[in-house]
């Protein structure tokens, strides 16, 4: 059985769950595999330093590849390890 993910306090800017502890503190999301700088929806196209692509960029391959790029499709979690994970999706963008 995959163990589940818990729940964080947060909203990941990339994926949209509420995968983070903080916001800001450099966390890695396991849902997405977004290193979080802070960066949110008001820089979506500036690149970040840490995830080397936008954060516009990281939300298109999640929503195709389900990760926030190609290189991370094999780190991130799966989807039975969170299910009933919180997730308020927002707009998605061209």
């Amino acid at each position: 059985m995959t163990e589940r993910l818990q729940e964080g306090s947060a909203q990941c800017p990339c994926c949209d769950y509420y995968s983070l502890q903080e916001r800001g503190g450099f966390e890695i999301c396991p849902v997405c595999y977004w290193e979080d700088d802070g960066q949110d929806l008001d820089a979506l196209d500036d690149v970040s330093g840490p995830n080397h692509i936008t954060l516009r960029a990281a939300r298109q391959n999640f929503e195709r590849l389900g990760a926030a790029d190609a290189a991370a499709v094999s780190l991130v979690a799966s989807p039975e390890a969170r299910y009933g994970l919180r997730r308020e999706q927002r707009a998605t963008y061209c």
